[in-house]
Protein backbone atom coordinates (compact mmCIF):
# COMPACT_ATOMS: atom_id res chain seq x y z
CA UNK A 1 0.00 0.00 0.00
CA UNK A 2 1.34 3.42 -0.98
CA UNK A 3 2.27 5.66 1.92
CA UNK A 4 0.70 9.12 2.18
CA UNK A 5 3.02 11.95 1.19
CA UNK A 6 4.24 14.64 3.56
CA UNK A 7 6.60 17.52 2.76
CA UNK A 8 8.68 19.58 5.17
CA UNK A 9 10.45 22.85 4.50
CA UNK A 10 12.87 24.38 7.00
CA UNK A 11 16.15 26.28 6.67
CA UNK A 12 17.82 24.02 9.24
CA UNK A 13 18.90 20.66 7.74
CA UNK A 14 19.21 19.04 11.18
CA UNK A 15 15.52 19.71 11.87
CA UNK A 16 14.60 18.22 8.52
CA UNK A 17 16.65 15.11 9.30
CA UNK A 18 14.88 14.76 12.64
CA UNK A 19 11.42 15.15 11.07
CA UNK A 20 12.22 12.66 8.34
CA UNK A 21 13.34 10.13 10.93
CA UNK A 22 10.08 10.53 12.89
CA UNK A 23 7.77 10.10 9.90
CA UNK A 24 9.58 7.82 7.44
CA UNK A 25 7.76 4.70 8.66
CA UNK A 26 4.28 6.14 8.25
CA UNK A 27 4.78 8.57 5.35
CA UNK A 28 6.61 9.09 2.09
CA UNK A 29 8.69 12.04 3.31
CA UNK A 30 10.05 14.90 1.19
CA UNK A 31 12.30 17.51 2.79
CA UNK A 32 13.82 20.68 1.43
CA UNK A 33 15.25 24.04 2.43
CA UNK A 34 14.14 25.61 -0.86
CA UNK A 35 10.61 26.93 -1.49
CA UNK A 36 10.89 26.46 -5.26
CA UNK A 37 11.77 22.78 -4.78
CA UNK A 38 8.81 22.38 -2.47
CA UNK A 39 6.39 23.94 -4.97
CA UNK A 40 7.75 21.74 -7.75
CA UNK A 41 7.19 18.66 -5.61
CA UNK A 42 3.68 19.73 -4.57
CA UNK A 43 2.71 20.46 -8.18
CA UNK A 44 3.94 17.05 -9.37
CA UNK A 45 2.64 14.85 -6.54
CA UNK A 46 -0.49 14.35 -4.50
CA UNK A 47 0.77 15.61 -1.16
CA UNK A 48 -1.46 15.15 1.87
CA UNK A 49 0.37 17.41 4.33
CA UNK A 50 2.90 20.25 4.07
CA UNK A 51 4.66 21.55 7.19
CA UNK A 52 6.65 24.75 6.95
CA UNK A 53 8.88 26.73 9.26
CA UNK A 54 7.98 30.41 9.50
CA UNK A 55 11.32 32.20 9.58
CA UNK A 56 13.40 31.34 6.52
CA UNK A 57 15.90 33.52 4.62
CA UNK A 58 14.11 33.85 1.27
CA UNK A 59 10.42 33.42 2.06
CA UNK A 60 8.26 33.23 5.16
CA UNK A 61 6.32 30.11 6.02
CA UNK A 62 3.07 32.05 5.64
CA UNK A 63 3.99 32.94 2.06
CA UNK A 64 4.98 29.34 1.33
CA UNK A 65 1.71 27.94 2.69
CA UNK A 66 -0.34 30.51 0.78
CA UNK A 67 1.33 29.29 -2.44
CA UNK A 68 0.71 25.66 -1.43
CA UNK A 69 -2.98 26.47 -0.83
CA UNK A 70 -3.28 27.96 -4.32
CA UNK A 71 -1.37 25.14 -6.04
CA UNK A 72 -2.86 22.23 -4.08
CA UNK A 73 -6.03 23.17 -2.13
CA UNK A 74 -6.49 19.65 -0.78
CA UNK A 75 -3.09 19.66 0.96
CA UNK A 76 -3.42 20.26 4.70
CA UNK A 77 -1.07 23.05 5.81
CA UNK A 78 0.71 23.26 9.16
CA UNK A 79 3.09 25.94 10.44
CA UNK A 80 5.93 24.72 12.68
CA UNK A 81 7.97 27.51 14.23
CA UNK A 82 9.90 28.61 17.28
CA UNK A 83 8.69 32.21 17.04
CA UNK A 84 5.25 33.34 18.13
CA UNK A 85 5.25 36.55 16.10
CA UNK A 86 1.77 38.10 16.29
CA UNK A 87 1.62 39.41 12.72
CA UNK A 88 2.94 36.15 11.32
CA UNK A 89 0.38 34.14 13.28
CA UNK A 90 -2.48 36.35 12.04
CA UNK A 91 -1.20 36.07 8.47
CA UNK A 92 -1.08 32.30 8.78
CA UNK A 93 -4.86 32.39 9.34
CA UNK A 94 -5.80 35.04 6.82
CA UNK A 95 -3.48 33.99 4.00
CA UNK A 96 -2.44 30.39 4.61
CA UNK A 97 -5.68 29.14 6.17
CA UNK A 98 -3.60 26.69 8.15
CA UNK A 99 -4.88 23.63 9.97
CA UNK A 100 -2.55 23.88 12.96
CA UNK A 101 0.19 26.10 14.36
CA UNK A 102 2.82 24.10 16.25
CA UNK A 103 5.61 25.69 18.24
CA UNK A 104 9.18 24.45 18.53
CA UNK A 105 10.44 22.53 20.37
CA UNK A 106 7.60 20.19 19.55
CA UNK A 107 6.45 17.13 21.45
CA UNK A 108 6.91 14.10 19.19
CA UNK A 109 3.69 12.40 20.28
CA UNK A 110 1.65 15.56 19.81
CA UNK A 111 3.15 16.29 16.40
CA UNK A 112 2.50 12.74 15.24
CA UNK A 113 -1.09 12.96 16.48
CA UNK A 114 -1.67 16.20 14.55
CA UNK A 115 0.03 14.92 11.39
CA UNK A 116 -1.84 11.61 11.45
CA UNK A 117 -5.18 13.42 11.83
CA UNK A 118 -4.29 15.88 9.05
CA UNK A 119 -3.29 12.98 6.79
CA UNK A 120 -6.52 11.14 7.51
CA UNK A 121 -8.58 14.27 6.73
CA UNK A 122 -6.71 14.92 3.48
CA UNK A 123 -7.30 11.33 2.36
CA UNK A 124 -10.99 11.39 3.34
CA UNK A 125 -11.70 14.63 1.48
CA UNK A 126 -9.29 14.18 -1.42
CA UNK A 127 -11.75 13.37 -4.19
CA UNK A 128 -14.39 15.87 -3.11
CA UNK A 129 -11.92 18.71 -2.59
CA UNK A 130 -10.59 18.24 -6.11
CA UNK A 131 -13.97 17.87 -7.82
CA UNK A 132 -15.24 20.58 -10.12
CA UNK A 133 -13.69 23.36 -12.11
CA UNK A 134 -13.63 27.02 -11.14
CA UNK A 135 -16.65 27.57 -13.39
CA UNK A 136 -18.58 24.86 -11.55
CA UNK A 137 -17.65 26.41 -8.21
CA UNK A 138 -19.02 29.75 -9.38
CA UNK A 139 -22.18 28.09 -10.65
CA UNK A 140 -22.71 26.22 -7.38
CA UNK A 141 -21.99 29.36 -5.39
CA UNK A 142 -24.52 31.36 -7.40
CA UNK A 143 -27.17 28.67 -7.03
CA UNK A 144 -26.62 28.40 -3.30
CA UNK A 145 -26.59 32.16 -2.83
CA UNK A 146 -29.93 32.59 -4.56
CA UNK A 147 -31.61 29.94 -2.39
CA UNK A 148 -29.86 30.52 0.91
CA UNK A 149 -30.44 33.42 3.25
CA UNK A 150 -27.06 34.70 4.29
CA UNK A 151 -27.30 35.27 8.03
CA UNK A 152 -24.53 36.89 10.06
CA UNK A 153 -24.40 36.90 13.86
CA UNK A 154 -22.48 39.83 15.34
CA UNK A 155 -21.46 38.97 18.91
CA UNK A 156 -20.22 42.22 20.43
CA UNK A 157 -21.09 44.38 23.41
CA UNK A 158 -20.71 47.58 21.37
CA UNK A 159 -23.99 48.35 19.60
CA UNK A 160 -22.25 50.77 17.26
CA UNK A 161 -20.31 47.86 15.71
CA UNK A 162 -23.62 46.11 14.96
CA UNK A 163 -25.27 49.26 13.57
CA UNK A 164 -22.31 49.89 11.26
CA UNK A 165 -22.38 46.28 10.04
CA UNK A 166 -26.15 46.36 9.54
CA UNK A 167 -25.99 49.60 7.56
CA UNK A 168 -22.98 48.68 5.44
CA UNK A 169 -24.21 45.18 4.55
CA UNK A 170 -27.98 45.81 4.46
CA UNK A 171 -28.22 44.94 0.76
CA UNK A 172 -26.13 41.78 1.04
CA UNK A 173 -26.67 40.04 4.38
CA UNK A 174 -29.17 39.70 7.20
CA UNK A 175 -27.28 40.91 10.27
CA UNK A 176 -28.35 39.86 13.78
CA UNK A 177 -26.81 41.10 16.99
CA UNK A 178 -26.15 39.64 20.43
CA UNK A 179 -24.59 41.76 23.14
CA UNK A 180 -24.32 38.84 25.57
CA UNK A 181 -24.21 35.06 25.57
CA UNK A 182 -27.84 34.64 26.57
CA UNK A 183 -28.97 36.57 23.48
CA UNK A 184 -26.51 34.62 21.33
CA UNK A 185 -27.93 31.29 22.56
CA UNK A 186 -31.49 32.33 21.66
CA UNK A 187 -30.49 33.54 18.20
CA UNK A 188 -28.48 30.40 17.46
CA UNK A 189 -31.57 28.34 18.28
CA UNK A 190 -33.79 30.37 15.96
CA UNK A 191 -31.59 30.87 12.90
CA UNK A 192 -28.96 29.10 10.87
CA UNK A 193 -25.96 31.38 10.66
CA UNK A 194 -23.24 30.97 8.06
CA UNK A 195 -20.82 33.42 9.68
CA UNK A 196 -20.36 34.87 13.12
CA UNK A 197 -18.30 37.99 13.74
CA UNK A 198 -17.15 38.11 17.33
CA UNK A 199 -14.80 39.92 19.66
CA UNK A 200 -12.56 37.87 21.92
CA UNK A 201 -13.87 39.86 24.89
CA UNK A 202 -17.55 40.25 25.73
CA UNK A 203 -18.63 42.31 28.73
CA UNK A 204 -15.04 42.18 30.02
CA UNK A 205 -14.90 38.39 29.82
CA UNK A 206 -12.72 36.27 27.52
CA UNK A 207 -15.14 34.20 25.43
CA UNK A 208 -12.62 32.43 23.18
CA UNK A 209 -13.52 29.05 24.80
CA UNK A 210 -17.03 29.55 23.41
CA UNK A 211 -15.51 29.95 19.93
CA UNK A 212 -13.79 26.59 20.39
CA UNK A 213 -17.03 24.95 21.49
CA UNK A 214 -19.07 26.45 18.65
CA UNK A 215 -16.59 25.26 16.05
CA UNK A 216 -16.53 21.75 17.49
CA UNK A 217 -20.31 21.50 17.46
CA UNK A 218 -20.98 23.40 14.22
CA UNK A 219 -17.89 23.02 11.96
CA UNK A 220 -19.54 24.71 8.96
CA UNK A 221 -19.93 27.97 10.92
CA UNK A 222 -17.27 30.41 9.73
CA UNK A 223 -15.85 32.48 12.58
CA UNK A 224 -14.35 35.91 11.94
CA UNK A 225 -12.60 37.42 14.94
CA UNK A 226 -12.89 41.20 15.11
CA UNK A 227 -10.81 42.19 18.08
CA UNK A 228 -7.68 43.94 19.34
CA UNK A 229 -5.00 41.30 18.94
CA UNK A 230 -2.27 41.67 21.54
CA UNK A 231 -1.24 38.10 22.31
CA UNK A 232 0.10 35.73 19.67
CA UNK A 233 -0.67 32.75 21.87
CA UNK A 234 -4.36 33.65 21.93
CA UNK A 235 -4.40 33.61 18.12
CA UNK A 236 -2.55 30.28 18.08
CA UNK A 237 -5.28 28.82 20.29
CA UNK A 238 -7.94 30.32 18.01
CA UNK A 239 -6.31 28.43 15.13
CA UNK A 240 -5.68 25.13 16.89
CA UNK A 241 -8.81 24.98 19.04
CA UNK A 242 -11.25 27.14 17.09
CA UNK A 243 -10.21 26.94 13.43
CA UNK A 244 -11.20 30.58 13.00
CA UNK A 245 -11.56 31.68 9.38
CA UNK A 246 -10.16 35.21 9.66
CA UNK A 247 -8.61 37.48 12.28
CA UNK A 248 -9.38 41.16 11.62
CA UNK A 249 -8.34 44.09 13.79
CA UNK A 250 -10.58 46.72 15.28
CA UNK A 251 -11.73 49.27 14.21
CA UNK A 252 -13.50 47.65 11.25
CA UNK A 253 -12.06 48.08 7.77
CA UNK A 254 -15.23 47.48 5.76
CA UNK A 255 -13.46 46.84 2.46
CA UNK A 256 -11.48 43.98 4.01
CA UNK A 257 -14.51 42.80 5.97
CA UNK A 258 -16.60 42.69 2.79
CA UNK A 259 -14.05 40.48 1.01
CA UNK A 260 -13.69 38.27 4.10
CA UNK A 261 -17.45 37.82 4.44
CA UNK A 262 -17.92 36.93 0.79
CA UNK A 263 -15.18 34.29 0.96
CA UNK A 264 -16.44 33.01 4.31
CA UNK A 265 -19.94 32.48 2.94
CA UNK A 266 -18.61 30.77 -0.16
CA UNK A 267 -16.68 28.43 2.10
CA UNK A 268 -19.65 27.90 4.40
CA UNK A 269 -21.93 27.07 1.48
CA UNK A 270 -19.40 24.57 0.14
CA UNK A 271 -19.33 22.85 3.54
CA UNK A 272 -23.13 22.75 3.65
CA UNK A 273 -23.18 21.20 0.19
CA UNK A 274 -20.38 18.72 0.98
CA UNK A 275 -20.48 18.10 4.77
CA UNK A 276 -17.48 15.77 4.68
CA UNK A 277 -15.29 18.80 3.91
CA UNK A 278 -16.05 20.10 7.41
CA UNK A 279 -13.52 17.53 8.61
CA UNK A 280 -10.87 19.90 7.29
CA UNK A 281 -11.81 22.26 10.15
CA UNK A 282 -11.69 19.55 12.80
CA UNK A 283 -11.16 20.72 16.37
CA UNK A 284 -11.20 18.67 19.54
CA UNK A 285 -14.10 18.96 21.96
CA UNK A 286 -13.53 21.30 24.88
CA UNK A 287 -11.94 19.16 27.58
CA UNK A 288 -13.37 18.72 31.08
CA UNK A 289 -10.30 20.48 32.44
CA UNK A 290 -10.92 23.51 30.23
CA UNK A 291 -14.67 23.58 30.87
CA UNK A 292 -14.05 23.43 34.63
CA UNK A 293 -12.31 26.80 34.32
CA UNK A 294 -15.35 28.43 32.67
CA UNK A 295 -17.20 31.14 34.55
CA UNK A 296 -20.82 30.42 35.44
CA UNK A 297 -21.92 32.47 32.42
CA UNK A 298 -19.74 30.48 30.03
CA UNK A 299 -20.83 27.18 31.60
CA UNK A 300 -24.48 28.15 31.20
CA UNK A 301 -24.09 29.03 27.54
CA UNK A 302 -21.93 25.99 26.85
CA UNK A 303 -24.40 23.56 28.45
CA UNK A 304 -27.46 25.15 26.84
CA UNK A 305 -25.97 25.31 23.36
CA UNK A 306 -24.60 21.77 23.39
CA UNK A 307 -27.94 20.42 24.67
CA UNK A 308 -29.85 22.26 21.97
CA UNK A 309 -27.53 21.28 19.11
CA UNK A 310 -27.72 17.57 19.90
CA UNK A 311 -31.49 17.60 20.43
CA UNK A 312 -32.22 19.01 16.94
Amino acid sequence: MQKPKIAFIDDEPRILRSLKMHFRQSHDVFTTTDASELMKYVSEHEVQVVISDQRMPDKSGTEVLREVKEASPNTIRILLTGYADLNAVIDSVNEGEIYRYITKPWQNDELKKVVNKATEIAQQTQDIAQEGSEAEDIQNHTALSSNTKRNILVLDDDEEVYQQMKQYFKNTYTVSWASNLEQAAKLLQKKDFGVTITDAMLNQENITPIVYALKNIQPNLMVIMLTEFKDAHMVIDLINKGQVYRCLPRPTNFSIMSISLDRAFQHHEKLVQQPILAARHHVDAVSETESSLFSDRLKGFFTKFIGWRFSR
